[in-house]
């Protein structure tokens, strides 16, 4: 045998070898019972930190439902660090040979900071988890992580998790709840700095900076020498709070910032929801903002700080609507913006805290959107209601948006009326998850519809109102209870015209001659003509 086949052969065993030794697959279950060598379910791990000091690249780990903490004993500094090339998968009730027999729902996995006294903050871990000096992919995904604590000031930024140094790789986190996270600095739930982190049907909530610290949900911070990469996918922020960016804050420019398919709503801050130092490239799409609060003069619920003209937010078929400022006096729009190269495109503004009539500072370019009470910059902007199927009456005060219904109407002016060639070819998805451009043209706002514009057809002979022309009235005749609901009256041009409580099955109306659609819920809607 020459001596180059032996060197091939010999390269060929190493490299074999070197497979099998890069793919163990890890258990813990912290019920498990057996022999503890982590190689199967009955002999599971039953400390999650047993398996990630063990782990090379190329391993992955999955971890069966229960509680499991940094630490058993009491050092606040104790967290779950990620490795480099190893996935960590929750979800599993301990049975399961495939990732995809997965439960998440019925298997809750939690990693938590309440390593001291239960239900005592002051002595929690400061970060559950942290992915420090990442150079590869890794999968974090199926885990509530929750009860991380660090009071201001002590330099343990990231109560839920802290990722830096990893601008070579990507920390990928899916399907993750993050809930009553603390920093009293920087990042309640997450800190990232000089970092790859993509987030993807992850729920941000009741995370918190404090009344001082910035970033309840996110933060970006000190960039270690390179400019974070953020993507965020089908998320959730509810009822975070900070005195800045309850939901994230940038305190430091981002190389590239996605934000797609989200809810931020029932969050609340002295100065800021949302907000962003600077980036080399930006985008919102298909994203609500919706019922949020802010409290100051100058307060914004979404604010963009750079001017540089090559540092462009763009916000594309997003809905912004009914964010209050608390302030008793209102100096700044609910939507501020420095700089005039930032667009808003296919997209709704309404409901939302005004100043000087204003709900978005001038210097930004509309287009193509609704903005009831208009906007001075911009082309093919509608000055008109919106029509959401079942939106809250909310006002002056923060509230959940998820329990209520904020797709449009099938009269809303914003049915089709949005612009084809601004959708981007990446983004093609609405925020329910349905296909983007229905009916042949975009929709404005968040959610897609396949209905038209215009008054639909008749209803079918069976419908429970009419129109009593005697008495000029609306008569319900349906068996269902319809007090609670809201009556809304569209003329034929598309215009709201009145807006009724529905207390009892008669309605009493004084309308124009003319035809009308009369709609108390998505579906529910019947024709009249008043002669």
């Amino acid at each position: 045998m020459t001596s180059a086949l032996v060197r091939a052969c010999l390269l060929l065993t190493l490299f074999s070898l070197a497979s099998s030794a890069y793919a163990t697959r890890y258990h813990v279950n912290a019920n498990a019972t057996g022999s503890a060598t982590g190689l199967s379910w009955t002999n599971a791990f039953t400390d999650l930190q047993v398996a990630l000091s063990m782990v090379i690249p190329g391993d992955e780990i999955w971890v069966a439902a229960g509680q499991y903490r940094p630490t058993t004993g009491t050092s606040r500094t104790s967290s779950f660090q990620l490795r480099n090339g190893v996935d960590l998968y929750g979800g599993f009730v301990g049975t399961e040979t495939l990732l995809e027999e997965r439960d998440l729902e019925a298997n809750i996995t939690v990693l938590n900071g309440d390593i001291g006294e239960p239900g005592t903050t002051t002595d929690n871990s400061y970060r559950v988890v942290t992915a420090n000096n990442i150079n590869t992919h890794i999968v974090l995904d199926g885990f509530r992580i929750m009860n991380g604590y660090s009071a201001a000031g002590n330099g343990y930024n990231g109560g839920g998790l802290n990722v830096q140094n990893a601008l070579g790789g990507n920390v990928h986190v899916r399907n993750c709840l993050f809930v009553n996270n603390y920093s009293g600095s920087y990042g309640g739930g997450i800190y990232l700095a000089a970092a790859v982190v993509t987030l993807e049907d992850c729920t941000f909530n009741n995370n918190s900076a404090g009344t001082g610290g910035d970033g309840g949900a996110i933060y970006n911070g000190n960039n270690n020498g390179g400019y974070s990469i953020l993507g965020i996918r089908g998320c959730r922020f509810i009822n975070n709070t900070a005195r800045r960016g309850a939901c994230i804050f940038g305190g430091l420019d981002f190389d590239s910032l996605l934000i797609d398919r989200c809810m931020f709503t029932n969050n609340t801050s002295e100065l800021s929801i949302v907000e962003f130092d600077g980036f080399n490239a930006a985008r919102l799409s298909n994203t609500y903002i919706i019922g949020n609060t802010v409290n100051g003069s100058t307060s914004n619920v979404f604010r963009v700080q750079t001017t540089a003209p090559d540092e462009a937010m763009t916000i594309n078929n997003c809905t912004i609507a009914q964010n209050f400022n608390l302030a008793s006096s209102v100096q700044q729009e609910i939507i501020r913006v420095y700089g005039t190269q930032h667009r808003i495109e296919n997209s709704i503004l309404a409901g939302n805290t005004a100043y000087d009539g204003r709900q978005v500072s001038t210097g930004m370019v509309i287009t193509n959107s609704i903005v009831p009470g208009g906007h001075p910059n911009g082309t093919g902007i509608l000055d008109m209601d919106p029509l959401f199927a079942q939106p809250s009456f909310a006002s002056g005060t923060n509230f959940d948006a998820t329990s209520f219904d904020y797709t449009l109407l099938p009269a809303s002016p914003g049915i089709n009326a949005g612009a084809n060639d601004l959708v981007p070819v990446d983004q093609l998805l609405d925020l329910a998850g349905n296909v983007r451009i229905q009916g042949g043209t975009v929709d404005m706002g968040c959610y897609e519809s396949d209905l038209s514009t215009g008054v639909p057809p008749s209803p079918a002979p069976a419908a429970t109102w009419y129109f009593d022309v005697q008495q000029q009235a609306l008569r319900y005749t349906g068996t269902q209870d319809m007090s609670g609901r809201v009556l809304r009256i569209i003329d034929a041009n598309g215009g709201q015209v009145a807006t009724i409580p529905v207390a009892l099955n008669t309605v009493q109306v004084s309308l124009s001659p003319g035809m009308y659609l009369a709609i108390t819920g998505k579906t529910d809607a019947f024709r009249f003509v008043v002669p």
